[in-house]
């Protein structure tokens, strides 16, 4: 932001600071999020142009990095009374409509300023913002491959596309560039630590989250992420420290809560990542896994009564979990239940989610 700050300032001075030279400037303070960084650059457009429609839409675009639509669309009112056609001013009308999310007046605007400007990206932009948000990813990914084909390395484009597609190879490419694109966002490093930890790169990851953080300390998730790309470097110490970190400011974070636990389970403080599994599997009922790993530590220390009681919350709520289907099944073989555990390994192979199937068909095999 401040390279691009810097080279648009010269710009503008080079092109004797017309309104439309400022108000590039001030477009950096919106996109970095700066309230009072964009209060000042907007009093430096109406300083030298009073009176400028351009004055309007950067005050509207300031109110909004405050999420205060009500005094954008004042701003604006005026400007599109004059001039309907006002792209800038139809633009900044549309972000006011989907903060609101009011989705079919954002739509119109969007869609206005797009058939006005159709060299622009911006519309295209905002419509897969829109979209997305409105959950209809279809047309969402569609918007932002118009505007990615009219601005190929914008990183806002990138950052967008590539979080609508992160679970695919283009996703993450695109989540890349986006990330190298903007060494100073800490939205673009926190989504890189992401698909770097998903690649099985916990050191790029950490290097990723470590820029999130410098760019933005209060980001939690950031703080989150890099815990577990040093617990899967075995920095045990540094994932805890980074942990408390997190929880000291989001107390119920469920995944920073799952990852102390593991953190107790690997330096032997077992009931206290028991406790700590099951406030996991509390804070967050959709996820399988605190209890799945809470069941599977157990039944490793040979406590199958724990062990079966962690599977049965487990199952009550996901009961065609494969791999709690399966750990039941070797309760049940333990047990010396054949049947039962033939039963259970048997739904496990036709269960939801990651198993090892072929280690649990050995294990049917040999019953």
């Amino acid at each position: 932001y401040a390279d691009a700050s810097r080279v648009l300032t010269l710009a503008a001075r080079l092109g004797g600071n017309t309104a439309e030279g400022l108000f590039e400037v001030a477009t950096v303070t919106f996109a970095e999020g700066d309230f009072r960084a964009a209060q000042r650059a907007c009093r430096a457009l109406a300083k030298a142009h009073e009176g400028h429609p351009l004055v309007h839409v950067c005050n509207a675009h300031a109110f909004l990095v405050r999420n205060r639509s009500a005094r954008a669309f004042e701003e604006l009112e005026g400007v599109l009374e004059k001039d309907p056609n006002h792209v800038e001013a139809l633009l900044a009308l549309g972000e006011a409509h989907r903060k609101r999310a009011s989705i079919s007046d954002a739509e119109e605007a969007y869609q206005k300023a797009a058939s006005l400007d159709p060299g622009n990206p911006e519309p295209h932009l905002g419509l897969g913002r829109l979209y997305l948000m409105a959950r209809r990813t279809k047309d969402g990914i569609a918007s932002l491959r118009r505007a990615l084909s009219l601005d190929a390395e914008s990183p806002e484009v990138l950052f967008e596309i590539g979080r609508a597609l992160a679970d695919t190879d283009e996703g993450r490419a695109f989540l890349t560039r986006a990330a190298e694109a903007q060494p100073g966002s800490a939205e673009a490093q926190l989504a890189l630590g992401q698909v770097l930890l998903d690649r099985g790169d916990p050191k790029g990851a950490e290097v990723a989250f470590r820029a999130a953080i410098k760019a933005n300390k209060g980001l939690a998730d950031a703080r989150i992420g890099l815990a577990e790309a040093l617990l899967g470097q075995d920095d045990l110490a540094g994932a805890e420290r980074e942990l408390e970190g997190a929880l000291a400011m989001v107390e119920n974070a469920p995944r920073a809560v799952l990852l102390r636990a593991r953190v107790y389970s690997k330096t032997d403080r077992v009931e206290e990542a028991f406790k700590e599994f099951q406030r996991a599997a509390s804070l967050d009922p959709r996820n399988p896994e605190p209890l799945n790993e809470a069941a599977e530590q157990a039944l490793a220390l040979g406590r199958d009564v724990l062990g079966a009681a962690f599977l049965d919350r487990l199952l009550s709520r996901h009961p065609n979990n494969a791999r709690g289907l399966a750990l039941y099944g070797d309760v049940m073989k333990s047990r010396s239940k054949p049947d039962e555990a033939r039963s259970y390994y048997q739904r496990a192979l036709q269960g939801d989610g990651s198993l090892d199937r072929m280690a649990v068909q050995k294990k049917l095999n040999a019953l």
